[in-house]
């Protein structure tokens, strides 16, 4: 009995084994009959699930492809690649299958089999990868993005939000499907090609329809009530800045018998004082039940209305359009906006500023899904389309510019960062770019080596600076922080800027100019003269004042510098007199050592007898005055002595223009020669109060001379006249004999018309008339005088 049992066991098992296989074909034929009917139902999350629960009974093409077009419709990119990389594994895969699973490697990022797949393809592309091209994803993905993207804050849910616009009064409207929700967790549905009718159950996303929401400025948000009667779906907002007026797009519950699809509409609506639609009115060609409608831009200045439709007579699926209106919102004729800007795929969200058409395309070459485009607009011209590129564009959907007017660059997007099926976001500048043009006293670009320091925050982080050895400097810079720069060239003031900022900069660039100055070693910025009594070499009383003045000013300015230089007469010998000279230069330097000046910062020299003032030597007679005249030393101070050095510029001649070098010389208070009645002769005083003004212009070579010569009103004008010229001209001659040009010098002679003191009606003493007699010297350009602190 056991063997019979035995035998009955052995004959039934291909039966039962047979009946098994069977069983499971059926199960997997009705899995993918149940998820072929969701499909036809666009019920896509179920048709999704039920190919890959058929796939689990037993691998095939069929459910593979089954299950990744239900997920790539879902919009969940993961699970669309993983179900496209089963499918064409298959030897059943197509090669449009193949170029799916491209378009879905690329949205879930998998770039590197995405470059592998593009190059394999050899530019042989259909759908859905016409709008990726390998050279182009290369580029962007290379490209150093200037910026990312953040959320707007206190719009974004787990729900769908997408679409921003705003308001004169500073609200914003977006679309979204938040408030309701079933129990099904599915991918969210955004409507980018038509909107087909479904009730609220059998929608494929089980979720709540979409709304139109408005955000006030205190971050209040409220639903809209849409007037349009049995409407479905409200999305698409846009708000005009000129008058309160609303347009938006819908999908209205239309009922009739057959099948059919429900289009999208767009109407538009006043904003009543409650900020709620009160009235509506449709677009005359709305035909909901032809072709769709949706995404309404109105360029107010030009009375133009954008929309993108897929009414017959377009160049591929959703194409963009325009209609001109007037003022009572009559609207023209449809004008398709030509192949420049619509392609085989589909455009929507068109947008205009400043000259730029911005719209989304999934035609155009991009990253993949719908990217964001501009145009350069001249009328009803489009020209120059371009990518936006990283971080405007993703691998998934980008669309719905918009520009605010605090310059701020909004889209919406559904990449991974979003918080939930679509986001809107931010474009956040990551750095801004610096430029700086270094430029010399000519205006020219200051070429050869810079040594450049560019510090961020208060941390001072060194920043990387490009120099192109031209005189122009670049580096990227963070957003909303501060910076200081230093820069430096070998004979040149170095520069240094802590007044960089890029907080609050709305542009995209900091672009300064900067102008480097040669250091002006060893100029001249002041003189005096000292005198001595014969063979002595003290300091005299009348010196006290120029010795004075010059230990100030080397105490105040560390960049000046003292040359002293000795002189004497000629009587005695040549030996003496030299060693006179030394002993003149030394007690000079110890009277300024009484300040504190130290000894490196005097430069001394002594010349006895060899370089007078007067030619007194052998067998040349010379009255006493010309002889003390030659005992003399004079004092140059020096502005940056030391040739070479890296001097900074000195914060008293930050204001001043030094490609002029006479601004850095200290004006100097010029001596006014007096003369005695009726005289015009120059006594030692005078002597020596000019041979300071002959040093200063040998010294100081930009300047010119004024001499204008006076007299008391004693004497017939013509007379004064005669005698205030030659007074001028005795000043002039004695400064030519000291080697002065006499083109550096102008002279002018009044008489009696310009008295100090007015001898006319009130009578005049000798003193008042003395000080009338008169030659007054003048430069024509006095500098500023930096030496003097501000009060």
């Amino acid at each position: 009995m056991v063997l019979n049992m035995k035998k009955i066991f052995i004959y039934f098992l291909p039966v039962i084994l047979f009946s098994a296989m069977v069983c499971q074909v059926q199960a997997q034929n009705g899995l993918l009959r149940y998820a072929q009917q969701k499909a036809v139902e666009s019920n896509y999350y179920e048709a999704a699930n039920g190919y890959a629960e058929a796939y689990n009974k037993k691998a095939t093409y069929r459910a593979a492809k089954g299950a990744a077009e239900g997920f790539t419709l879902l919009r969940d990119y993961q699970k669309s690649y993983d179900w496209w990389k089963k499918a064409v594994e298959f030897s059943d895969a197509t090669n449009e299958d193949q170029l799916s699973y491209i378009a879905a490697a690329n949205q879930a990022d998998k770039r590197d089999e995405v470059f592998e797949a593009l190059e394999s393809k050899n530019g042989k592309l259909s759908s859905p990868t016409t709008n990726l091209n390998l050279d182009s994803l290369k580029h962007w993905y290379g490209t150093k993005a200037n910026a990312g993207v953040i959320g707007v804050g206190g719009v974004n849910t787990t729900s769908a939000d997408f679409g921003f616009t705003k308001d004169s009064d500073g609200n914003i409207y977006f679309s979204s499907d938040r408030g309701g929700e079933s129990d099904r967790k599915k991918r969210g549905l955004r409507f980018v090609k038509s909107y087909k009718y479904y009730d609220k159950n059998s929608d494929w996303t089980g979720r709540d329809f979409l709304s139109i929401y408005r955000m006030d400025e205190s971050g209040e948000i409220v639903s809209l009530a849409i007037p349009v009667p049995n409407v479905f779906h409200a999305t698409d907002p846009y708000a005009l800045q000129e008058s309160p007026v609303l347009f938006y797009t819908v999908t209205k519950d239309i009922r009739q018998s057959g099948s059919y699809e429900v289009n999208s509409e767009i109407y538009y609506s006043q904003i009543n004082a409650e900020g709620q639609l009160s009235d509506f009115k449709g677009l005359s060609i709305n035909s909901p039940l032809e072709y769709g409608i949706k995404n309404p831009f109105v360029d107010e200045t030009n009375k133009r209305l954008y929309f993108s439709s897929d009414m017959p007579g377009g160049l591929g699926g959703f194409d963009l359009y325009y209609m001109d209106y007037n003022g009572d919102f009559e609207f023209n004729t449809p004008v398709n906006l030509g192949s420049k800007i619509n392609s085989e795929g589909n455009e929507s969200a068109p947008y205009l500023k400043d000259g730029k058409l911005y719209f989304a395309s999934d035609g155009h070459i991009g990253l993949g899904g719908l990217d964001l485009f501009e145009s350069s607009v001249t009328g009803v011209r489009f020209s120059d389309i371009r990518n936006l590129g990283i971080p405007y564009n993703s691998s998934q959907d980008d669309f719905g510019l918009f520009i605010t007017s605090e310059n701020k660059t909004i889209l919406s997007s559904n990449r991974p960062e979003s918080k939930g099926w679509d986001d809107i976001f931010e474009v956040e500048t990551l750095y801004k770019d610096f430029q700086a043009l270094i430029l010399g006293c000519n205006g020219e670009q200051l070429s050869g080596p810079l040594e450049v320091t560019l510090m961020e925050g208060a941390e001072k982080v060194n920043i990387a600076v490009k120099n192109d050895g031209k005189g122009k400097l670049q580096a990227s810079v963070a957003p909303e922080e501060d910076f200081e720069i230093a820069i430096k060239k070998e004979g040149y003031f170095s520069i240094q800027d802590k007044t960089l900022s890029t907080k609050g900069l709305k542009e995209a660039s900091l672009e300064k100019t900067y102008q480097m100055v040669r250091i002006p070693y060893n100029t001249t910025a002041y003189v005096d003269l000292v005198f001595y009594n014969l063979d002595e070499s003290a300091i005299r009383k009348d010196a006290e004042a120029s010795l004075d003045k010059v230990a100030e000013l080397l105490k105040s300015y560390s960049f000046l510098n003292v040359a002293v230089r000795s002189h004497t007469d000629s009587r005695a010998s040549e030996a003496y007199n030299e060693a006179l000279s030394e002993r003149r230069a030394d007690a000079v330097r110890d009277y300024l050592g009484q300040f504190g000046i130290a000894r490196s910062r005097i430069e001394a020299e002594w010349f006895g007898e060899k370089e007078p003032a007067n030619d007194c030597g052998e067998g040349v007679p010379c009255p006493e005055n010309k002889h003390q005249i030659n005992r003399r030393t004079e004092l140059l101070l020096l502005a940056f002595p030391e040739e070479g050095k890296a001097y900074n510029l000195p914060p008293e001649m930050k204001d001043l223009d030094l490609c002029d070098i006479s601004n850095v010389q200290l004006p100097v208070e010029l001596p006014t020669i007096y003369f005695g009645f009726d005289k015009a002769t120059l006594n030692v005083n005078d002597m020596m109060a000019l041979e300071r003004v002959a040093l200063l212009l040998r010294e100081m070579l930009q300047h010119r001379l004024e001499i204008s010569g006076h007299t008391d009103n004693r004497g017939s004008d013509a007379y004064n006249q005669k005698l205030s010229e030659k007074r001028a001209l005795v000043v002039k001659k004695y400064l030519e004999e000291k080697g002065i040009a006499p083109e550096r010098m102008e002279y002018e002679f009044f008489g009696k018309k310009n008295p100090i003191n007015d001898c006319g009606e009130t009578p005049c003493t000798p003193a008042m008339h003395q000080i009338n007699r008169r030659t007054e010297l003048s430069l024509p350009k006095l500098n500023k005088n930096w030496s003097k602190k501000e009060e």
